[in-house]
């Protein structure tokens, strides 16, 4: 008896693509993945068989259990940039700390509760708080009970929770409000913060990238695109970050790394702006578990689904119509539009326990331009007849000379050279020149397409309140 596995290897083209992850909050042990899946043209599949014997079963499982725990706690500093903490003291009327007061922080949109107790010096700390707002409780035996509500909890955050209890009963009860701004005191790291009402109501470039508002971070150049659609279809932006090189940039998405490895300026997947909850750019000072960043460690969490039902409808149109005609400008317009719609959904599947995220994104465009790179050179009428003369270049018979290139005799003719068949096809299907000269003889504008989809699905598991899951999927398609 055995246990057999079958091993595949898939190579494929670059679009689409698709990753998602597995995560575990770190209270508890934790599993992530992750995956990018390509197809395209041709897919070229090897199959491997792989036999184990009985005897080495208890071998594989040992060795399965390993790797597993491996990345289990491998990953653990990650979470410290995906979630935010609360930390503070809790003191009673003349200052001196409370032991043994129990806290209690519970999200005001999913209702996860996460609960400690302070220390012998009334300290406490509640970490891996997914970013949102919360209500702070504290209770201890003769005191009043005190709920401090809309305590707002960013990610890579530290906020300050103090809490200053009076003597009375636990029937009577103490609300205070939140500040509305935290002094960061917790953390050195020099970070900028973009909510969602900000990457919403904030002016975005056409493809409504939140990459738009990093210009807003000090010390941030303004992001260009770097690449052509062509490569980066996603139209990711390039930046840099207090004058390092573009590539020492990292994103991650949810806490999984978004860099396009060939192009490592680029993050992989943008997330379309409706689905983006906050944005978190640390550009100096950085934690232990912000490796790999040189420039800027930009963290993306995108949104979860919530006790209530909630849904987004929007669509973004512009074409040659709406836009504006330049002065001196008496030519007909060209062909320009740019449509950018779709929707998102989420909710709760069971309360306060199982939510669920989804999301889809369209954008459309056609767009009148000059062919890459403006003017081109293509061979003139004179060239094309074997007439070399106007270049100033000598050209050789390939027939003669010796193996190392030397002793070649030029052509006696240099207005009369012959064009070899097949490059006389060739140069048949290179368009004449629409201007004089040799070089940079050639202009023609060309309508560039863009067809992209994306979508977005996200679970959140919240097993116990030490204790949650959420798995994340998205995917790009594009046609250009």
């Amino acid at each position: 008896m055995g246990i057999e596995r079958d091993c595949f290897h898939d190579v494929s083209e670059s679009y689409p693509l698709a990753s998602g992850r597995l995560f575990a909050t770190p209270r508890s042990p934790r599993a992530r993945f992750g995956w990018r899946k390509a197809a395209a043209v041709k897919v070229e599949r090897k199959e491997t068989k792989i036999m184990v014997t009985s005897r080495f079963r208890i071998s594989v499982v040992c060795v399965v259990a390993l790797s597993f725990f491996g990345l289990v706690y491998a990953h653990s500093a990650w979470a410290q940039v995906l979630y935010g903490s609360v930390t503070g003291t809790v003191t009673d009327q003349s200052g001196a700390g409370v032991p043994k007061a129990h806290v209690a922080a519970t999200n005001r949109a999913t209702g996860v509760k996460r609960e400690t107790d302070t220390d012998d010096n009334g300290h406490y700390s509640i970490t891996d708080l997914a970013p949102g707002d919360y209500d702070l409780k504290v209770t201890a035996s003769g005191f009043k009970p005190l709920t401090q509500t809309n305590l707002m909890v960013a990610a890579n955050t530290v906020t300050n929770g103090d809490a200053n209890l009076q003597v009375g009963t636990v029937s009577e009860q103490v609300t205070v409000e939140a500040s509305v701004v935290n002094l960061q005191t917790e953390k050195s790291d020099l970070h900028t913060e973009l909510t969602e009402k900000a990457i919403l109501n904030m002016p975005l470039n056409q493809y409504r990238n939140f990459q738009t508002l990093i210009n807003l971070v000090p010390g941030a150049t303004p992001g260009v695109f770097q690449n052509a659609i062509a490569d980066t279809p996603e139209r990711a932006l390039s930046t840099n970050i207090n004058g390092t090189n573009r590539n020492n940039n990292n994103t991650r998405v949810d806490g999984a790394a978004d860099v396009f490895v060939w192009l490592p300026h680029h993050a992989v997947y943008i997330p379309p702006a409706e689905t983006v909850q906050e944005v978190n750019i640390s550009t100096n000072n950085f934690d232990p578990e912000q490796g790999m960043t040189g420039g800027a460690a930009i963290t993306v969490i995108t949104k979860s689904g919530t006790n209530q039902y909630h849904g987004v409808g929007f669509e973004y149109f512009q074409n040659q119509a709406l836009r504006a005609r330049q002065f001196f400008e008496t030519g007909a317009k060209g062909e320009s539009k740019l449509n950018d719609f779709g929707g998102t959904f989420g909710g709760p599947i069971k309360k306060d326990k199982l939510f669920f995220f989804g999301s889809y994104n369209g954008t459309y465009e056609r767009d009148n331009r000059q062919a890459p790179g403006g003017l081109q050179t293509v061979p003139t009428a004179a060239l094309r007849a074997g007439n070399f003369t106007g270049t100033g270049t000598v050209i050789y018979d390939p027939h003669t000379g010796n193996p190392d290139g030397t002793g070649r005799t030029p052509f006696p003719n240099q207005a009369a050279i012959p064009i070899d068949p097949i490059a006389a096809k060739i140069l048949a299907l290179i368009p004449a020149p629409t201007g004089p000269g040799n070089t940079a003889n050639y202009f023609k504008s060309a309508t560039q397409k863009l067809n992209r989809n994306n979508f977005d699905g996200k679970v959140d598991w919240n097993r116990t309140s030490r204790h949650s899951i959420f798995a994340k999927y998205s995917a790009m398609k594009s046609v250009f």
